[in-house]
This record gives structure tokens, C-alpha cells and sequence, in this order.
């Protein structure tokens, strides 16, 4: 077992290696190890001070990865991908172990995508308990016979988007516009998120980053505006050509962020918006829809479910054991 390198950035070789191996994991286990902002970071670089790399490195090729999101007043953020043909040698507790003695101030957490087995495992084995959960949920957007995904699905309906007459009058739906709209939202992202570790503290560079990705399309990025300017509620969709897990290989849709201002909660926007989108996806031509929900966020677990998503899979984050419990990788 390899003594993981920690480093605050990466090469363009390492990052490409790093690309490939968690594209290998995903392969392998039908589920990405890595989420679309550890892999920006990886291919982008971070902020100084922001972010920490763990490898381990066999015969010059990466063959773990851990990565470690600095998050203010919050613990650490990790994710960790070991090549399927290196397990089982003690890689996976010596990254657990490296991005839990790196920690900042406040601690580190880990997520497990999909709760693999050996993820699972590792993370038990080692004393990590579990602390978070995040809920994926799937919906069909037409009618499928049975397939990879089970079935047959049947698709429900989605109604024209409609607001209160007193909210029509204050907002205008429209969709977002490259150049013009990007601090205005980042000012409604964070208010809407002011509570959440990760989605709240997105910064001009990774609304930037996204908006050059090949999936970033504006007429799939839902706004409601104030009269003020301001935007009360929006709904970014996303498009995965890959098919998510979902297909094999046809692209499908994802509910990416659903946000709503404070001042507008209750009402209805954010169930609007998120029809407007979802019927954009259908629309399209894809045959699912898909999302990301916070275990603990049962209102938006019911409304998903009151427009016909169901539960698909879960991610669940871990914590290191107390120190006094802390085990040492043998």
C-alpha cells in the first residue's frame, strides 16, 4: 500500500490520469465516483487554498484519488475513486486516512456515490459513520418498455406551468441570458442555498466553468424575474449525453438546481419552474428525467414525488470516527 502525494494542485498529465480513472471506476461499478465539480476541479484547477488532491501512484499512473472541497465554517468535502484492478490492497483506507489527518479546522467528510459495496465497506471498516444522505430520483418523460432500467415506466402527466394571479403579476418567466444574467443569479443562488455547504458557495468561476461545458445550454436555464430585477425562484436543467446510468448511452435529462429566493417561498414558483423544465426535457425527446435531493429535505422529496418521481438510488456521505477511536491503515 502507497503513502498517498498530497497536493494543492495538479499537473495536466496527472489531471488526464485522474480523468481516466474515474471514467474507468464508472465503467466498472455503473456509477461515477466523482461529481461534476470535483471533476471541473480537476480539469480547471482550484482556488488557492480551496481544495487538496490525494494520489496514490504506482508505476508512474494514478491509480487512487481522493479530493478535498475547503468549505468556510463547514467540514471538509471529499470523494474518492480507487481503479478496479487495484482494490483490495488498502488504497481506499489510506486515502480515507490521508484526507482525515489533511483536515481543516472544522474536519472532513466523505462522500460514498451509490453506496457501492466497496465504498460501503471501507468507509465501515474503518469506523466512518454514516451522517448524510443524498436521494437520487428518476421519472420517465415517455412510455418504456421494460429495459436496462426495469419497467415497462409509464410517463405521468406534466400540466402547463401556472402561476397564482397575484405572483403572474409580479414575475415574468423567461430564460437565462449568457453575459447578462450571471451576478444576478449567483445573488439568488446564494440566498436560496444560504443554507446548503456546497451549492451555496458557488462562485462567478464555476458558473463560468459550466457555461463552456458541452452540456450547458441557456433555453434549459428557467428564470423568474421580479420587477425589481432580482430572481425569485429558477430551475437549470441539464442534459447527460452518457445517459447518466439511466440508458445505455441516450442522453437523459436532470433537474440540476431547483432555487428559490426566501422572500418568494410559497409561492408555487418553484413547482412551476420545475414543470417548465421538466416539460422542456420531454420535449426534447429524452426518455427520463432525473435529480439529486437532500435526505432531510421532505418537501422537496413530496413535491418531486407529486409530480411522479420515484426513489432510484442514494448517496450517503461519512464521518471519521473520534479520534480516540481512529484506526491506522495496516
Amino acid at each position: 500500500m502507497s503513502t498517498p502525494l498530497v497536493t494543492d494542485d495538479l499537473s495536466p498529465a496527472l489531471a488526464d490520469q485522474v480523468l481516466t480513472l474515474a471514467e474507468t471506476a464508472r465503467a466498472a461499478d455503473g456509477v461515477a465516483p466523482l461529481s461534476e465539480h470535483t471533476l471541473l476541479r480537476v480539469r480547471h484547477g482550484a482556488p488557492s487554498g480551496s481544495s487538496r488532491f490525494h494520489l496514490v501512484v504506482e508505476d508512474e499512473r494514478a491509480v487512487g484519488f481522493a479530493f478535498v472541497e475547503r468549505l468556510a465554517g463547514e467540514p471538509d468535502s471529499g470523494e474518492i475513486v480507487v481503479d478496479p484492478a487495484h482494490r483490495e490492497r488498502g488504497h481506499g483506507t489510506a486515502l480515507l486516512d490521508s484526507v482525515h489527518r489533511d483536515a481543516g479546522p472544522d474536519g472532513v467528510r466523505v462522500w460514498a456515490h451509490g453506496r457501492t459495496p466497496q465504498a460501503v465497506s471501507v468507509a465501515q471498516e474503518d469506523g466512518w459513520t454514516a451522517v448524510r444522505e443524498l436521494h437520487k430520483m428518476r421519472m420517465p418523460l415517455r412510455d418504456i418498455a421494460a429495459d436496462e432500467a426495469g419497467g415497462p415506466w409509464t410517463a405521468p402527466e406534466l400540466p402547463e406551468p401556472e402561476l397564482r394571479p397575484d405572483v403572474a403579476d409580479q414575475v415574468r418567466l423567461r430564460t437565462f441570458v449568457v453575459g447578462q444574467d450571471e451576478q444576478v443569479w449567483l445573488e439568488a443562488n446564494a440566498r436560496a442555498f444560504a443554507d446548503h455547504p456546497e451549492q451555496g458557495q458557488i462562485t462567478l468561476d464555476d458558473l463560468l466553468q459550466r457555461e463552456v461545458e458541452d452540456w450547458f445550454d441557456p433555453d434549459g436555464f428557467f428564470l423568474a424575474t421580479a420587477g425589481d430585477g432580482r430572481i425569485a425562484a429558477f430551475h437549470w436543467t441539464k442534459v447527460h449525453a452518457d445517459g447518466a446510468g439511466l440508458t445505455d448511452g441516450e442522453p437523459v435529462g436532470e433537474v440540476y438546481v431547483v432555487g428559490v429566493d426566501p422572500d418568494w417561498q410559497g409561492t408555487g414558483l418553484g413547482r412551476a419552474l420545475t414543470l417548465a423544465g421538466l416539460r422542456h426535457l420531454r420535449d426534447a425527446g429524452l426518455p427520463w428525467a432525473h435529480l439529486y435531493v437532500d435526505g432531510d429535505n421532505g418537501a422537496a422529496v413530496r413535491l418531486y414525488e407529486s409530480l411522479g418521481f420515484g426513489m432510484w438510488d442514494t448517496d450517503v456521505m461519512y464521518a471519521p470516527p473520534a479520534a480516540g477511536d481512529r484506526q491506522t491503515p495496516s
